[in-house]
């Protein structure tokens, strides 16, 4: 089974080299840096890292690097150069990045006779498989240069509806992690200091300041515990996630968070149109492509929503789409599908489809910042008002006290 090595090489000109290739064995690492007149110094085998995110496979870094890659390889194969001599112009980011390597050994894999989609495969976690067999289809009906440039243009909307999301999202997560903080920072550092300053004065203190020092006691007596207990609660989230009913029960809940669970679900539908769109466009059979994004779609109950649309294509029911019911996939979208087929214009159907409800995720964002707005100001009002309280109410027993 294909592994991916790290190594670390002395080149003949005596500078290091390092970088990351796909092998079968150590021996055909060392055997490639021979080709390259490098000497081998160190070959350890590299985990591969696949992260994810909310709605698409790749990190930030990668997704970008990918489009760069993409418009690249587009511009010069329409302009005639060949495809090694192409993957040995590319440079994308750091000379010696991981992006770099990858694009190096899917060269030498070329070179030694595989095709293009072959040599992407050793670096799935680069290389989503929409993208692979995307490219798999180009190849075969000699339209590399059109699907590329399909791809392109699919990966930038896509960059685009992320942003619109994390953009949504961004606010009151910022809002909720500064009050956390402030909170924390009161509990173990302020209410501390106050409480030694209004002891020494023996002053009675009102109840929300005797509310704000219990609260602070239970936090410096038992920070252990609660630090065990979020690590316990954060372990336990994982397992569930890690267990498929597990992860189709969270995805379940997302999808029913309100405002939440629709930019969830809006994000997903535009999402699985732009790649139908493109895999049907490629040339992909209908099955065999709602197959791929089945398993492409990280959302467990939007790809148990493609799986059930999968099944009733392989029955030949498309004609009863409109009639099938749907957990969350939207009456619109069944209805612009079922259009699309019985007319022949389903890639259109799907551009439409992924058009508009872009622009629902774009509104939504939109609505959900408009929400939360008033509603965390007030959060973070009644917050001040009840640290104020707490804080000063006590002064005026000074007051008193001095008075007296």
């Amino acid at each position: 089974m294909p592994t991916q090595y790290k190594y670390k090489a002395l080149a003949a000109d005596g500078k290091p080299q390092k970088g990351l290739m796909t092998a079968e064995s150590p021996d055909q690492v060392v055997e490639y840096l021979a080709t390259q007149n490098c000497v081998p110094i160190q070959i350890t085998p590299q985990k591969k890292k696949i992260s994810g995110t909310l709605l698409g496979f790749f990190t930030r870094a990668d997704y970008e690097n990918l489009i760069v890659f993409t418009n690249n390889l587009a511009t010069m194969y329409r302009s005639g150069i060949p495809l090694l001599k192409a993957l040995s112009i590319i440079k994308v980011g750091p000379k010696h990045g991981r992006f770099n390597d990858a694009v190096q050994q899917i060269r030498y894999s070329v070179q030694s006779g595989k095709s293009l989609s072959e040599a992407m495969a050793d670096f799935d976690d680069i290389f989503s498989r929409v993208y692979r067999n995307s490219i798999t289809a180009g190849e075969e009906s000699g339209r590399l240069e059109d699907i590329l440039d399909e791809l392109s243009q699919m990966m930038e909307k896509e960059m685009e509806l992320s942003r619109l999301i994390r953009s949504g999202l961004r606010y009151p997560i910022i809002v909720l992690i500064v009050i956390a903080l402030a909170f924390v920072v009161l509990m173990t550092y302020v209410i501390p200091r106050f409480v030694e300053f209004y002891s020494s004065f023996g002053a009675e203190l009102p109840l929300p300041t005797k509310i704000f020092i219990g609260t602070s006691n239970f936090f410096t007596q038992y920070w252990v515990a609660i630090v065990a207990v979020i690590v316990a609660i954060a372990f336990g989230f994982k397992k569930l996630i890690s267990n498929e009913r597990g992860k189709l029960w969270v995805d379940r809940r997302l999808l029913r968070l309100p405002v939440f669970g629709e930019l969830i679900l809006k994000g997903n539908v535009a999402r699985f149109s732009m790649m139908f769109r493109i895999l049907f466009r490629a040339g992909l059979p209908i099955i065999q492509s709602l197959q791929i994004l089945t398993d492409s779609v990280s959302n467990s109950v939007v790809s148990g929503e493609i799986r059930k649309l999968e099944d009733l294509f392989r029955r030949g029911s498309d004609a009863n789409l409109m009639e099938e019911s749907f957990e969350f996939l939207p009456d619109m979208a069944k209805q612009m599908m079922a259009i699309g087929l019985e007319t022949g214009a389903l890639e259109r159907m799907l551009h439409e489809l992924s058009t508009f409800y872009t622009k629902e995720v774009q509104y939504t964002s939109r609505q959900l910042t408009a929400i939360l707005e008033p509603l965390l100001t007030l959060v973070v009002s009644v917050f001040v008002l009840i640290m104020a309280l707490a804080i000063f109410l006590p002064m005026w027993n000074l007051i008193k006290v001095f008075n007296g």
